[in-house]
């Protein structure tokens, strides 16, 4: 197994060629989380026409400082209206400004008010308290761009312009295989010689939270010929990942199951801890990752390295940004390979989960720690990224 750099490894993924993705049309209010297909342009100013920002009065600046008779009450959602000379408008947030009106006095800012009548102070700057239209976004801008995922402040700004549905990529199909004969599913009786099926799990989950079709594809065997058939069978699938059979152990035999398929073997091995192993391939347009066996380190090496590739295979142009942060303290770590390090972030400073004297069968890591970082020996500053 010949390693490469971890930064090699992600480079590899992140420039494979684009899996063909259809394009669907969907309702704005189920589109949250999915990716967009088009570029979005504004067919509506922002805001939409000259409104009043606050309750309160509009008159002329010139009209600052006299007592004025009240002409009439303006609302929002009544039709444009125009002000009298020398008088005053009751208004209220929302509603279209008068063309003659030059600045809103708050109520509570106005010198006096009755019924009848109001008086402005003086001080105020044309056009205080008016939201006029297109000063936010004009028609023609750019709102969103193609590829972006969308969340809910997006999902505002589109109701906003009236948009009732939205082009976006379908979502990305990807098929789990958890492989090993010592796994046992979920709702049995393991044996002391068997696990339960952690990684299958954990996987769909995660898949599934980053907006996914995932669908766990069952138990690969530790039988080379069964392998080769069952990864056949799933090639209609965008993507594949197996959980266990990437090392050199008598029956790992995930590498020789593709090579039965005429795959292509991007990187076999990554100078990572943990997650040495990882493996990326394709079979025609079929990407396919053969994850650690281990739970701890199937987790990691997916959120650093398979994460951020399939993002970009279902049509996402950002990734997830990584948080700068500072060690509490030292780490000695050997080397100059990548270590991934569970533990907590908080306030811009990252605590590895029990000093990082853990073991990498420690499940209990993954549930107490709140965040993943990824960092060379001798470092102090390091990329912290979240947990989903």
């Amino acid at each position: 197994m010949d390693l490469i750099a971890f930064s090699k490894a992600l480079e590899i993924g992140l420039n494979l060629p684009k899996i063909p993705l259809e394009v669907q049309e969907v309702a704005l209010q189920e589109a949250h989380g999915r990716i967009l297909a088009v570029d979005l342009h504004a067919k509506d100013p922002l805001p939409k026409a000259t409104n009043s920002a606050m309750d309160g009065f509009g008159l002329r600046l010139e009209d600052l400082g006299q007592t004025l008779p009240i002409a009439k009450t303006l609302y929002a959602g009544s039709p444009l209206d125009t002000l009298p000379p020398k008088a005053c408008a009751k208004i209220m947030t929302g509603a279209l400004v008068p063309d003659e009106v030059d600045v809103i006095v708050p109520w509570e800012k106005m010198q006096s008010y009755n019924e009848t009548h109001a008086t402005a102070p003086l001080g105020f700057k044309k056009g205080a308290n008016i939201r006029y239209e297109g000063e936010n976004i004009k028609v023609g801008d750019l709102l969103l761009s193609k590829g972006t995922r969308l969340k809910t402040g997006h999902m505002a700004l589109l109701a906003s312009q009236g948009l009732a549905t939205l082009s976006v990529f379908k979502k990305l199909k990807v098929g789990v295989f958890s492989s090993g004969d010592e796994v046992v599913p979920l709702g049995s009786v393991a044996k002391p010689h068997q696990i339960y099926d952690t990684n299958g799990v954990v996987l769909v989950a995660m898949l599934q939270n980053l907006g996914f079709e995932a669908t766990h594809l069952g138990h690969l065997p530790d039988n080379l010929q069964e392998q080769s058939a069952r990864l056949k069978e799933a090639l209609a699938y965008d993507v594949l990942i197996s959980s266990a059979g990437v090392s050199v152990g008598d029956k790992d035999h995930f590498k020789e199951a593709l090579a039965h398929l005429g795959a292509k073997i991007h990187y076999h091995g990554v100078h990572v801890k943990p997650g040495k192993p990882i493996l990326c391939a394709s079979v025609g347009t079929t990407r396919i990752f053969g994850m650690p066996g281990n739970p701890l380190s199937c987790v990691l090496t997916f959120l650093a390295l398979v994460r951020p590739v399939l993002c970009k295979q279902a049509g996402s142009h950002t990734q997830e940004p990584p948080i700068k942060a500072r060690l509490k303290s030292p780490l000695n770590l050997k080397g100059q390979r990548t270590y991934l390090i569970l533990g907590q972030l908080e306030n811009g400073v990252f605590t590895p989960y029990k000093d990082n004297a853990y073991g990498a069968g420690a499940i209990d890591a993954l549930s107490g720690a709140n965040a993943m970082a990824c960092l060379q020996g001798g470092e102090q500053e390091v990329l912290v990224w979240l947990l989903p």
